[in-house]
């Protein structure tokens, strides 16, 4: 899967890819799940991890 779509899947917030991949954002910190409830962060501040821990070790 590309970071296109994954970003996809954050900015719609598709629970199906919850447990496929998380998602940090450089500018807060912050890790979540795809479907996340937050306000979606800008594309340039995500990166993208297999793992909740990967994520939080960024």
């Amino acid at each position: 899967m590309d970071e296109d779509t994954r970003y996809e899947a954050v900015r719609s917030r598709d629970g199906r890819f919850d447990g496929a991949f998380f998602f940090a954002v450089r500018t807060t910190g912050i890790y979540c799940r795809p479907s996340c409830p937050a306000v979606t962060p800008k594309r340039r501040n995500v990166r993208f991890f297999p793992t909740a821990a990967a994520a939080q070790g960024s």
